[in-house]
C-alpha cells in the first residue's frame, strides 16, 4: 500500500486473529486514535473507532469579476481606436480579422477595466444605505425594541417606522 501512497491504520485483528478491516489514509495526521474493540449487536467482528483530525476550512472564493465602476472608459476607447481593421471586410480573411479584433478588444479590456474578488451577497449593503440612513434604521430598531419591553408607546414606534420609510424612499429615488 505504500506504493500507492496510502497508509493502513488498523493494526489490531478485528475477527479472531484475522485483520479484516481496512482504514486507509493518504496523509499523516488526518486520522488518529484508532481502536478496535467491542462488538456491534450480534456481529462477531470488532468495531473500529477513530477520530478524524483536521480543521474545517472555509472555502475562499478565487472568482474575480470586472469592476466596471472603477473602469477607465476613456483609455478603453483610445486603445480600441488604435486597432487597425477594415470595416465590412468580406472574403476568406474575414474570420481571421474578426479574431484579431476580438483579441485586441480583450487586451484593451484587461488594461482599462480592473478586476476584483467576488464577494458573497451577505457582505454587500444597499447602495442607497449611507451612514445617515443606517443610523436612522438603528434608531428605529431601538425604539421598537423599547416598545416591545413596554417602556415606550406604540405611537413612538410607528413614528420611527414612518420616518425611516420616508428616508429610505428619498434615498432610493
Amino acid at each position: 500500500m505504500e506504493d500507492n501512497f496510502l497508509t493502513q491504520l488498523v493494526s489490531e485483528p478485528t475477527r479472531g486473529a484475522a485483520l479484516l478491516d481496512l482504514l486507509l489514509t493518504s496523509r499523516e495526521g488526518l486520522v488518529g486514535d484508532v481502536v478496535a474493540g467491542g462488538c456491534l449487536g450480534l456481529s462477531n467482528h470488532e468495531m473500529i473507532e477513530f477520530l478524524i483530525l483536521g480543521e474545517v476550512r472555509r472555502g475562499v472564493s478565487k472568482t474575480t469579476t470586472m469592476d466596471f465602476r472603477r473602469a477607465d472608459f476613456g483609455l478603453f476607447r483610445t486603445l480600441v481606436e488604435r486597432v487597425p481593421g477594415e470595416r465590412g471586410q468580406r472574403g476568406p480573411g474575414r474570420l481571421e480579422g474578426w479574431t484579431f479584433f476580438k483579441e485586441e478588444v480583450l487586451k484593451a479590456q484587461e488594461q482599462a477595466v480592473p478586476t476584483c474578488q467576488k464577494t458573497n451577497s451577505q457582505g454587500r449593503r444597499l447602495a442607497c444605505l449611507n451612514r445617515e440612513l443606517w443610523l436612522e434604521l438603528r434608531k428605529k430598531r431601538r425604539v421598537c425594541d423599547v416598545w416591545k419591553k413596554g417602556q415606550a408607546t406604540q405611537e413612538d414606534c410607528k413614528d420611527a417606522m414612518r420616518l425611516c420609510r420616508e428616508k429610505i424612499r428619498r434615498a432610493k429615488a
